[in-house]
């Protein structure tokens, strides 16, 4: 529980940073781009327009022009080389008298008031209009004309200042209409990444609410993942050990599960003093609900007493059938191995019939004497099924994941790839034969994950009759794969 509060609180965390730097990214992106509009853009254009008065006055200087009246020729030219960058120009005093002009102005010129108080606070004098070709930025600037040579005689005038009643002439002003679209092309780059920044931080935003919303259910996945991985090992665990085994046998199995936790289950344990129980199921499907159902029955099978395990059947088919859905079966074979007798009864509940080998003699039996599945029929009977263990003989049991594992053109191994691959193998180890069948079925079957569980045991009976084989060490085997 601990563990699952700190996971929380490591993914609010982060959550919470991610969600803080989207926003903080979308609050720059929106501010940048609305300091590009309102201040960039129009220093741009204020830049623009003083270039283009500066070069107005460099053609006056450089034409001779004195008269403010005269530089009609001079703006118009200027007009030509800039018609993409200027839409009007003309040539006023601070009175409003206007000297020269070109284009055609959207409004009448309107001197403010304060301009040369803003003049010399260098506040620009710029405002955004709307014209017939468009928004355009129109800006007054101070204009110079060139002073004129001064005649000689009026030189001799200076000492006595001006002539009485001559007023100082008004200065003069050039306004000049830039169009918005002239300026804003410098910064097409800047707006497009802060459109691409802003979607991102969007985009972000979004993410971080969607994994915010999901996460519960993620971090809820993650903890069924490991109680899974969990029960895998505790499944694992309930696998016969080698050191628990009987001396009248000896095993190799390999288990291999189609999800976490598989719905094949085998054990082999000693029922009673001299008594072996020899145990392979499968419940329908595979999985959680799988696993569970094999529990019951694992414990229902070890709980019941070694004789007549016949009836234990009927009663393990009868609580299936109260407690689980008809959906839910199982397929068993139990044998139960007297090494005094030398003789092996079991009951297959309609489990592929496993093979015995006989040994030295080059034959083989199925046992499929029982009954029907378990957990369908209510009413089922079951009963033994009894041979004789003469020698050194190898039961092989499988589960329906063996025979029926397919290839690519859905052709299944079958059984009688199994009694080929047995009939090779005469005087095999357990764990050698275990292998060998394994590894077969594993190249035959299709590439990826298998579709059902598949479960093979091998057991080879030491003694029979009150007779006993050497024991070869290290003949038992266990494994298992997920």
């Amino acid at each position: 529980m601990r563990s699952g509060r700190y996971s929380h609180f490591k993914a609010g965390i982060a959550l919470g940073t991610g969600a803080v730097l989207a926003s903080i990214l979308c609050v720059q992106c929106v501010r940048t781009y609305w300091y590009t509009d309102a201040v960039l853009v129009p220093q741009q254009a204020q830049r623009e327009a003083e270039r283009q008065a500066v070069a107005i006055g460099t053609a006056a200087r450089s034409a001779g022009v004195t008269d403010p009246r005269a530089l009609g020729p001079v703006i118009e030219h200027a007009m030509e080389s800039g018609s993409d960058r200027i839409l009007w120009m003309r040539v006023l005093d601070t009175d409003g008298a206007l000297f020269a002009q070109v284009g055609k102005p959207g409004k009448p010129a309107e001197v403010p008031s304060d301009w040369r108080e803003r003049l010399e606070t260098h506040d620009s004098v710029i405002s955004l209009v709307d014209t017939s070709a468009g928004k355009a930025f129109v800006t007054m600037l101070p204009f110079r004309m060139p002073r004129p040579s001064r005649p000689p005689e009026t030189e001799s005038r200076q000492a006595g200042g001006r002539p009485p009643g001559n007023r100082r002439p008004a200065a003069l002003m050039i306004e000049l209409a830039i169009p918005i679209k002239a300026v804003t092309g410098a910064f097409d780059g800047l707006r497009r990444n802060l459109i691409v920044g802003l979607v991102g931080a969007i985009a972000l935003l979004i993410s971080v609410a969607v994994i915010g919303l999901r996460t519960p259910q993620y971090l809820r996945g993650k903890y069924l993942e490991s109680e899974l991985l969990l029960a895998k090992r505790v499944q694992r665990d309930l696998q016969p050990q080698p050191h628990s085994l009987s001396a009248d046998v000896i095993f190799a199995a390999a288990a291999i599960a189609a999800d976490h936790v598989g719905g094949d289950f085998y054990d082999i344990f000693e029922a009673a003093p001299g008594t072996t129980a020899i145990v392979l199921g499968d419940v329908s499907g595979k999985g959680v609900s799988a696993a569970l159902l094999v529990s019951v029955l694992q414990g229902a099978i070890r709980s019941s007493t070694s004789s007549r395990h016949e009836s234990a059947c009927g009663r393990i088919n009868r609580m299936l059938c109260e407690l689980t859905a008809r959906a839910r079966f199982a397929t068993l074979f139990w044998g139960l191995y007297d090494a005094e007798s030398g003789t092996l009864r079991y009951v297959n509940a309609g489990h592929a019939a496993p093979i015995l080998i006989r040994h030295g003699q080059n034959r083989i039996e199925r046992l499929d004497q029982g009954g029907p599945v378990l957990g369908l029929l209510p009413s089922a009977r079951y009963s033994a099924g009894s041979v004789k263990i003469e020698g050194p003989d190898t039961l092989i049991l499988y589960s329906d994941g063996v025979n029926e594992a397919a290839n690519e053109n859905e052709e299944e191994f079958g059984e009688d790839r199994v009694k080929e691959m047995i009939s090779h193998a005469e005087g095999a180890a357990p764990a050698e034969l275990c292998d060998r069948i394994m590894s077969q079925v594993d190249a035959f079957a299709s590439a990826g994950p298998a579709p059902d569980d598949r479960t093979l045991m091998v057991v080879r009976f030491q003694r029979f009759g009150g007779a006993r084989t050497r024991r070869e060490p290290g003949l038992v085997a266990v494994k298992a794969v997920a």
